[in-house]
């Protein structure tokens, strides 16, 4: 069994607000983790790292209100994204945030 160490999680605020778009980061790795409200998908879109290889995470609920997720993984995490608010999934969920 490993040891667990402490780490230092880092949040970054771009708009400088936190209902805004969030990127999260352990800052002794290269891995970074967006959270993207469905509004604010175009400020996503327009960052250099919305074209790399990615997994993300879609979040939102069906027409019966009940809970919805869905993971997912792309050579280019924005076409991605922006192809499934396009399509909305077939009508049936809607995704309120992308991660």
């Amino acid at each position: 069994m490993s040891v667990a160490r402490a780490q230092t999680i880092q949040i970054y605020l771009p708009s400088g607000s936190p209902a805004g778009l969030r990127i999260a980061s352990i800052t002794t790795r290269t891995v970074r983790v967006f959270e993207i409200p469905r509004p604010l998908l175009g400020d996503f879109l327009r960052r250099p790292e919305s074209a790399q290889v990615g997994v993300y995470f879609l979040f939102g609920s069906d027409l019966d209100n009940a809970a919805q997720s869905y993971i997912g993984q792309t050579g280019n995490v924005g076409e991605r994204l922006n192809s499934t608010q396009r399509a909305k999934i077939s009508g049936r969920v809607r995704w309120l945030r992308f991660r």
